[in-house]
């Protein structure tokens, strides 16, 4: 019962709303690899609780979505269920059992996942339907607007005909419940986009095992973010204790969904680079990013402008050495000292141009090299911790500040350095909005 068409494959993954924008050679990809389950009256196709691992789309039949006896939606041919599973482990919400005979075309998460890291091209039609949706949901409260002054006249001229009144009121109703509708999906569009972001960011417990003695603060403005932080231990598990890394700590033009748009290029290009073309000189890392950079985005050609600032450092702890390039960005660290010697935060500058942001193939990147000290504390970070404005005075926190915050304190546990920049971010935020992403990272050698 395993055979079906390729035709008829693509013709039920193509009623997916996240691959719309995904081109026919990726989704046959996709297709070739989707399996074909058959379920019988009363099957269970899975449990609420269990981790989610595989979406689903009907060929035909029926299915009911359900918590017990409640239940909550009855699905048919071609509707969709599980789509989040592609996209983390978190644990099904309802379960859902078969209704009567159902053919369901699976297609399940690690093979995504393979899919989506070689092919960076379904990962952009993914977030392009995000994108779409968010300007959808700009144009219809135009719409909207424009709709009610329309009525609010009109309603002036026919308060004397109750019958018009009403039409009015139900028209009123009807324009209402579709900006809700709209607004639900554009929620929804959103929590797609962070779960795909949170997917493709490295695991925090992975970092901690590469660097114990660390902390991250990552705060996005929005639900998804602009800055993201990222590291490869080159080929090698973290079990096996790896003495050669690379680190990066990277901010995207723009926050919210363009932000997490960049960002998730950012992250798959980083993958590409290192783990899959062996690139490790940080200088060569940069240089061949911002060409996959320009292309992606077709600059030169399109009216795109969009790129990235940021670090990215080579760490050796046998040679206890470490390599960083940067865009528009900066590396601090700060060596420890005998009591009553008077620390100094060192700074280690890289190149004064953005990775991406205009047509430049020619841009390089270049590296610089430090022999550090056992008991060195390093910085990496984005702007949007010194760029946050103060409800007391309504300025900056400021670079100079910032500085002075890390020399003060470096000395202390990395957990209790989290938490005190967390308290002083709060603090100094007040009332005010965040301003900008925020991403810090902080890790003693």
């Amino acid at each position: 019962m395993q055979n079906m068409p390729m035709s008829d494959k693509l013709f039920f993954l193509k009623r997916v709303s996240i691959f719309t924008h995904t081109g026919d050679n990726i989704m046959t990809k996709i297709a070739e690899a989707v399996t074909i389950r058959d379920v019988v009256p009363e099957e269970v196709v899975f449990n609420k609780g269990d981790k989610g691992d595989a979406m689903y789309v009907i060929i035909s039949g029926q299915v009911r979505v359900h918590d017990g006896e409640y239940t909550f939606a009855t699905l048919e041919q071609e509707d969709v269920f599980g789509e989040y599973a592609l996209l983390d482990t978190i644990e099904r919400s309802a379960s859902v059992t078969a209704i009567q005979n159902a053919r369901l075309l699976v297609l399940d998460r690690v093979t995504f996942y393979d899919v989506m890291l070689n092919n960076a091209d379904i990962l952009q039609g993914i977030l392009r339907v995000l994108v779409d949706r968010a300007r959808l949901n700009n144009k219809l409260q135009e719409e909207l607007n424009r709709e009610k002054e329309k009525i609010a006249e009109q309603n002036q001229e026919i308060l004397a005909a109750s019958e018009e009144i009403l039409q009015q009121q139900e028209q009123i109703a009807l324009t209402n419940q579709l900006l809700d509708e709209k607004n639900q999906l554009i929620t929804s569009s959103i929590t797609y986009a962070r779960h795909i972001q949170n997917a493709l960011l490295p695991e925090l417990h992975e970092l901690k095992m590469l660097l114990p003695d660390s902390f991250l603060l990552y705060l996005p403005k929005d639900i998804v973010s602009g800055d993201f932080y990222w590291f490869s231990t080159l080929g090698k598990n973290i079990a096996e204790n790896p003495t050669k890394y690379i680190i990066a700590a990277m901010d995207c033009t723009g926050h919210g969904v363009p932000g997490a748009f960049m960002s998730s290029l950012g992250i798959t290009h980083f993958q590409q680079i290192v783990d899959l073309q062996g690139i490790t000189d940080v200088g060569d890392i940069l240089t061949v990013l911002n060409r996959n950079i320009n292309r992606a985005l077709k600059q030169g050609i399109s009216i795109s402008r969009d790129g990235m600032d940021g670090t990215i450092c080579y760490i050796d702890t046998e040679m206890q050495t470490l390599e960083m390039a940067s865009a528009r960005s900066f590396l601090f660290y700060i060596e420890d000292t005998p009591e009553g010697e008077t620390p100094v935060l060192h700074i280690l500058d890289g190149d004064n141009f953005p990775v991406g942001g205009v047509a430049d193939f020619q841009k390089v990147f270049q590296k610089h090299s430090i022999k550090y000290k056992k008991g060195t504390t390093f910085y990496l970070f984005t702007d949007g911790y010194r760029d946050q404005f103060g409800h007391k005075n309504e300025k900056k926190f400021m670079m100079k500040h910032f500085k002075q915050l890390l020399l003060d304190n470096f000395r202390l546990p990395m957990a209790k350095q989290y938490q005190l920049l967390k308290e002083i971010h709060e603090g100094w935020k007040g009332y005010f909005t965040q301003t900008d992403d925020i991403l810090v990272i902080g890790f003693r050698l």
